[in-house]
């Protein structure tokens, strides 16, 4: 995570899928997997919340942040040492607790980094499900398009 120079956001280095398995484990992965759309999405939800949290004690325009010290995290991967424990837990909430937890005991750096991986290793494990969801909208949405469209000529008729 840095600052920008120029006061106007916080980032984090975005990681790919296999950046992301430095940090989150297969095992949890797996047990993620097992959850159902509707916790995963109550999980995606309350990671998005401890993201925010996070974000709101950030503030780019302090007056107190060093950016030359700023510059030297610019684009740099967190520390190996920040992975996340394996966690195989049965339930949404459980596994918002202990992410919740070892975000929480990231030093202050890296914690906007931890949230962010945590939320988009859910959100990966998520895609399947939101794409499957848009296809059955789409196909419903389309079939009724055509209802309407065919009541619409017998009518003019």
């Amino acid at each position: 995570m840095w600052f920008e120079r120029d006061r106007l956001g916080v980032h984090t280095l975005g990681l790919s899928r296999r950046e992301q398995q430095r940090y989150i484990t297969r095992q949890t992965v797996a047990a993620l997997e097992q959850l159902s759309q509707g916790e995963l999405d109550d999980l995606h939800e309350a990671l998005r919340d401890v993201e925010v949290a996070l974000l709101v004690d950030l503030d780019p325009e302090d007056d107190g942040i060093d950016h030359d010290e700023e510059d030297r995290f610019r684009m740099v991967a967190p520390p190996r040492s920040m992975a996340f424990p394996t966690t195989t837990a049965d339930s949404a909430a459980a596994f918002a607790t202990a992410f919740a937890a070892h975000v929480a005991s990231v030093p202050q750096r890296w914690r906007l980094d931890a949230a962010a991986i945590v939320f988009e290793v859910v959100g990966r494990v998520l895609l399947p499900h939101s794409v499957r969801e848009h296809a059955r909208r789409r196909s419903t949405w389309a079939l009724t398009a055509r209802r309407r469209r065919g009541s619409r000529r017998s009518r003019r008729r």
